[in-house]
């Protein structure tokens, strides 16, 4: 009986993880850290006050109002909303806010939700409007041919080795950047698992310089090495990348003339320009726009966005 009894506790315990692995891990968020992150997608940075003050402003920007309940409830319930997991099994406030983004623009810009919506608000009714975001959203989604504002996901495993082609959103170089510099990317195409999205056009991606060699003697060239580290999927997810040798085959399958290797990588130019680009003198630069390939370092499981035309 005792056998029996341990057997089903274990039992339950490996179907509770399996089902839900991202509530289990959100569950071991610190509850101030879950505030800084929502503050940090709602605004762009984090707030100041006590958490019962913060959890206020939140709750009230998104719903209009603010509950009761205890505060570690408020803050586990509206964390899973914005950027887990909800209740429902649909999609999360910042799924279905970067589908928004994706079907204005075929990108998706990342930064402050409160200002995205306000941006797309402007596009299409000439001006932002008032009033709690979570409604605002689901009048955006209904305008961009989601009825109801619900927006049809599914859980798929993006497979590690997937290639991933990145443009460079900022200048780079030996005589720009020094060891540590956070290095801003963004994908340059849509990525799908089947026929669901899981990686929009314009996702946003960051690494760090690792490595800056400046000029040297007998005609040594400078260089750039970036370790790239993740870019965010559709569901906010972080995916990591790194550039490994599938992902140098690809960029050296199709970099012709107008490809540099520069840092291990080959980097191809922007629209219009040539390898040359790259070099001013024995110094190293690589221009806004430039492209290369990532690969994903391992199998990561999200929430995807099935495709409807």
């Amino acid at each position: 009986m005792k056998r029996q009894l341990v057997t089903l506790m274990l039992t339950f315990i490996f179907c509770v993880t399996a089902v839900v692995p991202g509530f289990a891990a959100s569950a071991n968020i610190p509850a101030a850290d879950k505030i800084k992150a929502m503050e940090i997608m709602l605004y762009g940075a984090a707030q100041e006050g006590s958490l019962v003050q913060r959890m206020d402003t939140i709750e009230y920007d998104v719903n209009g109002l603010m509950t009761s309940e205890p505060i570690l409830e408020r803050i586990n319930v509206m964390y899973e909303y914005l950027q887990g997991v909800p209740e429902d099994g649909g999609a999360s406030f910042e799924t279905r806010l970067n589908v928004v983004e994706w079907r204005l623009n075929e990108s998706m810009s990342g930064g402050a939700a409160k200002t995205r919506i306000e941006a797309a608000e402007t596009l299409l009714n000439g001006k932002a409007d008032d009033g709690a975001l979570s409604t605002r959203l689901e009048d955006l989604l209904e305008l961009v041919s989601y009825e109801g504002g619900v927006v049809p996901v599914q859980q798929v495993t993006l497979p590690k080795d997937s290639l991933i082609q990145i443009e460079f959103t900022e200048e780079l170089g030996n005589k720009i950047n020094k060891v540590g510099d956070e290095v801003s990317f963004k994908a340059a195409d849509n990525l799908y698992v089947n026929d669901v999205l899981v990686l929009p056009k314009g996702a946003t991606g960051i690494g760090k310089v690792k490595k800056v060699v400046q000029p040297g003697i007998f005609g040594k060239d400078g260089r750039v090495d970036i370790n790239f580290m993740y870019i965010n999927g559709v569901d906010g997810t972080e995916i990591p990348v790194f550039v490994g040798e599938l992902a140098k085959q690809q960029a050296k399958s199709i970099a012709g003339a107008a490809g540099a290797a520069i840092g291990g990588m080959i980097i191809l130019g922007p629209i219009g320009a040539v390898g040359g680009a790259f070099v001013k003198g024995s110094s190293v630069v690589i221009p806004v726009g430039s492209t290369t390939y990532v690969q994903v370092s391992e199998d990561v499981t999200m929430q995807g966005v099935v495709y409807t035309d």
